[in-house]
């Protein structure tokens, strides 16, 4: 029996149809491993169709110093439009300024200036904003999108809305994108690579049997239940990643940790 369980074992069982989920399930299918997911509503039916519909390099991460984050963030906007021009576009931001404008006081950028130009009082000097505009344009060696621009608000549409004392903006690039849609082409994709995708599939419980996982789930429409098993589970649940672990796992695990939206293995 256990002999006949390990050839039926799948290499990779996903609880969690959004996008990590999908996202997963594609990445390892074309590896070439074996892999089940099961969602129990359809697919992106909560955050991964609830998204702001950005994708981004994070510009907002450079006043936390975290180049590294944002040089890779940018390089893969760069892969997501060129691999899904059909449901991604650029958009173009306009950011006002004001010498007055004051800005987060507890970011490494603001207490740095505050120690080295103190009389400044949290406001930002245009030259640093346009700093991180360049640095934003070239981190991540772009080539698809424009880069910033400076912009007149005085009689312009980008000033119209804006009290007459901004006159000056910078436009930047970033980019949006059919969320749900880009979850369902990965799934998609993911099946065509040999990936099983069970929607209306509610997992009910997960157990370590020997080295496998015993996984049992069942059809939200027609209540029938069957056992799966696997050499690794993940965890993709999004908002229920912490009642997998608890009350679907049982593993006596705090949210946040690093078994969260991860593998139990």
């Amino acid at each position: 029996m256990a002999d006949q369980q390990t050839r039926e074992a799948t290499d990779l069982f996903i609880i969690g149809g959004g996008i990590n989920g999908c996202g997963i399930a594609r990445d390892a299918a074309g590896r070439g491993l074996s892999v089940r997911l099961a969602e129990m509503n359809d697919l992106a039916s909560a955050t991964s169709s609830a998204s702001t519909k950005l994708f981004h390099g994070g510009l907002r991460y450079l006043e936390y110093f975290e180049f590294r984050l944002v040089r890779e963030a940018l390089i893969e906007r760069e892969v997501l439009l060129r691999a899904m021009p059909h449901i991604s576009w650029p958009m173009r931001f306009v950011l006002p300024y004001h010498p007055s404008m004051r800005f987060e006081s507890d970011t490494p950028t603001s207490k740095l200036l505050t120690t080295v130009m103190p009389w400044m009082k949290g406001r930002r000097p245009a030259w640093l904003i346009r700093l991180g505009l360049f640095m934003y344009d070239h981190l991540g060696g772009r080539k698809i999108l424009p880069g910033t621009s400076t912009v007149s608000l005085k009689g312009t549409p980008e000033g119209a809305p804006l009290e007459d004392r901004f006159e000056t903006a910078y436009e930047y690039s970033d980019c949006w994108v059919q969320d749900s849609r880009l979850v369902v082409l990965n799934a998609r994709d993911a099946e065509a690579r040999g990936a099983k995708i069970m929607t209306r599939t509610k997992v009910l419980s997960a157990a370590r049997d020997g080295d496998l996982w015993r996984v049992e789930v069942q059809d939200t429409q027609t209540g029938e239940t069957v056992t799966h098993f696997a050499r690794m589970l993940i965890n993709a649940g999004g908002p229920w990643v912490g009642d997998i672990i608890h009350e679907k796992v049982h593993l006596n695990v705090k949210e946040g940790s690093g078994w969260c939206a991860a593998r139990i293995s």
